[in-house]
């Protein structure tokens, strides 16, 4: 199996990760990666303390985002890499999305006791520390006041898509996210498109301004990280992949560094974005 040396997709506690920035950086140092990207849900808040760690440790620091958008009753995500986080256009839209993270998770936590959970919004802000409370914040109580064994159990049977607790958020669409990320400097993926199941829609991403497709992920077994290697390489895109690291939580124990790319491909990805490509 070929070395792993640059995990690209890494949350902190900044969105809805369990580790400090701090921490975060410290841990890839230690599993000896020569690079990361912080990849937080929809904020740019960790970035200033994991690029000041990783200048210490002599580890490269990617600055990236990861936005949750909807294209035709899919979720898509698009991650942002290399991106400038004082971008005014960029700070604009991450205001507005947390606010509305904010008014989303009061809404489901009402609904919720409203269908007979003893939840309270104290308790998911607890869980959500400075950053904007979300889903998995909620799921993290739920499972805590004994609703569910695993977060995953709490998105299936009660928070995710339809189910009783569902609620509507405000949606992003890819275009608007890859459009931000390109304008901010970075360049933009398609995170674990495994999980949309629909390939079809790579020309339509593509078109409104698409560069990259993550090919490792845990959800992607060796048949679909091929796949879309394949379709990577058909189509001119840079490849990346990364751990979608969290901590360590009951039933989703993911390492920095499990998943990623090795040496020559993480030189590529460089390679693709010192040419400017956009």
């Amino acid at each position: 199996m070929t070395d792993i040396v640059a995990d690209l997709h890494v949350h902190t506690l900044a969105s809805d990760g369990l580790l400090s920035p701090r921490n975060v950086v410290i841990d890839g140092f230690n599993n000896k990666l020569s690079a990361i990207a912080i990849t937080d849900h929809d904020t740019v808040d960790g970035l200033p303390e994991a690029m000041a760690t990783a200048r210490k440790l002599s580890i490269e620091l990617i600055p990236g985002i990861e936005f949750s958008t909807e294209y035709e009753d899919k979720e898509i995500h698009i991650l942002g890499y290399f991106i400038n986080p004082e971008n005014l256009q960029l700070k604009k839209l991450l205001e507005s999305l947390q606010q509305n993270r904010w008014v989303r998770t009061e809404k489901m936590v009402k609904k919720l006791v409203s269908l007979g959970y003893r939840i309270d919004l104290s308790e998911v802000i607890r869980y959500a520390g400075k950053a904007a409370p979300s889903r998995p914040h909620v799921a993290r109580a739920l499972v805590e006041a004994g609703y569910a064994k695993t977060i995953n159990q709490v998105f299936d049977e009660v928070i995710g898509y339809q189910m009783p607790g569902w609620v509507e958020r405000f949606k992003l669409s890819p275009k608007e996210a890859i459009e931000v990320v390109r304008n901010a400097g970075g360049v933009a993926a398609w995170a674990h498109p495994g999980l949309a199941q629909s390939d079809n829609l790579l020309e339509t991403f593509i078109a409104a301004g698409l560069q990259g497709l993550e090919v490792y992920h845990p959800n992607h077994d060796f048949e679909q990280s091929c796949h879309y290697k394949t379709l990577a390489k058909m189509f001119n895109l840079f490849i990346v992949g990364g751990s979608d690291f969290h901590g360590e939580e009951a039933n989703k124990v993911r390492q920095i560094g499990c998943y990623g790319l090795s040496a020559m491909e993480y030189r590529a990805f460089q390679d693709y974005y010192n040419k400017k490509k956009f």
